[in-house]
């Protein structure tokens, strides 16, 4: 019973964070909530017993976060 509640919750933060990239305008905050929105997404796939998946989100979820963050730096916080 509580991995159903943990599962809920989970996607419940999925959705807040999905929902949450268009409010926000800063690049950089945005580039932040997909990195959250990967490691929640991987803790889910481990939750729903596939660690393949899980490890693979979150190694591909780093490498996306960290070049956007770079490509925030080079072009700016702010979009024109």
């Amino acid at each position: 019973m509580t991995t159903d509640m943990l599962l809920f919750l989970l996607l419940i933060i999925l959705i807040v964070s999905t929902f949450s990239i268009f409010i926000f305008k800063d690049l950089l905050y945005i580039v932040i909530i997909f990195g959250a929105f990967s490691m929640v997404m991987s803790l889910i796939w481990q939750q729903l017993n596939s660690p393949d998946l899980a490890i693979t989100e979150a190694a591909v979820g780093i490498g996306m976060t960290v070049l956007m963050v770079t490509v925030v730096t080079k072009v700016g916080r702010r979009p024109q």
